[in-house]
């Protein structure tokens, strides 16, 4: 191996952020054969083992392997950085930025208002992630992240930025599908994400009101929003995404009840800090009209 491939290097910080061959073929470019043979080069010629097969089949770093990937990280950001300021010098801003939320934040907000970015920065490029997991930013599995919470890891290395709060409401199919809402059943989530707080909010209610149950159970709130509109009971949503599906009417939340209001929060990593790129996107991030529109 040449003493500065970067090639090689890429190769091995995808196996590490993947964990598997192929995801780190598919991330690259190239073919799951291709990442073991580019590995084995490279253990071979520095003569130690820099990954071992977990029992859950994943290729973890050894000792060695972690010394390498945060010289490989420290090579990764500056072949950032250089592409970047070439892109400074002629006034444009270029990169990958690669965007990480939950579903209902990608699909509904981050899409619609993505032609306000790109059409400033055609040579920018964002790549978004709908995730309901955390993304570890440490790991460059993304560039920035949207969330409901503040981050439970990453300590002073993840600097966390709130973007505003989602106001929520009780949605279900429109009144000439469902006459008599308040009989309609409630969708709610599966025991993995009971602890959500609209998942709290609604089971609340189902004690409170002995309202039937729907028998549909979901994940996440992207989910939630599609079984409504399609007349499978109603649920809790943001109001900034459900206000503007017209499958849907906001219905009464019950005497006195008070609905969830969800913060929502702009994570990133502080080695990304210096990149233009990621200074351009957090700068859209935070312009975005998070308001409910009613």
């Amino acid at each position: 191996m040449q003493s500065h491939d970067w090639n090689d290097l890429k190769y091995l910080l995808a196996l590490h952020r993947s964990g598997k061959l192929r995801e780190a073929g598919l991330a690259t470019g190239v073919s799951e054969t291709t990442i073991a043979r580019r590995l084995r080069r490279i253990e071979d010629a520095l003569g130690v083992i820099l990954f071992v097969r977990s029992a859950a089949g994943l290729y973890e770093p050894t000792d060695a392997g972690i010394e390498l990937i945060a010289h490989a990280e420290t090579v990764e950001r500056e072949h950032i950085a250089i592409q970047e300021k070439l892109g400074g010098i002629s006034g444009t801003v270029s990169g990958v930025v690669r965007i990480s939320s939950v579903p209902i934040i990608v699909n509904r907000v981050l899409v619609h208002a993505l032609a306000s970015l790109t059409d400033r920065h055609p040579q920018l490029a964002v790549e978004l992630v709908p995730s309901a997991g955390n993304l570890d930013l440490s790991r460059r599995e993304a560039d920035l992240a949207v969330r409901f919470a503040r981050p439970a890891q990453g300590g002073l290395r993840i600097r966390a930025q709130k973007l505003a709060e989602l106001a929520f409401g009780v949605y279900g199919p429109p009144p000439a599908e469902a006459e008599h809402p308040e009989t309609l059943p409630w969708i709610g989530y599966d025991e993995a994400h009971s602890g959500l707080p609209q998942a709290r909010w609604i089971e609340a209610e189902l004690n409170r009101q002995g309202a039937p149950r729907a028998s549909l159970r979901v994940t996440d709130a992207e989910t939630a929003l599609e079984a409504a509109a399609a007349g499978l009971g109603r649920t809790i949503l943001p109001r900034l995404v459900a206000d503007r599906d017209k499958r849907l009417s906001r219905l009464p939340a019950g005497d006195g009840t008070s609905l969830p209001v969800r913060d929502v929060w702009l994570l990133s990593h502080v080695d990304q800090s210096a990149r233009v790129s990621v200074a351009v996107v957090k700068d859209w991030l935070a312009g975005i009209a998070w308001g409910s529109d009613g």
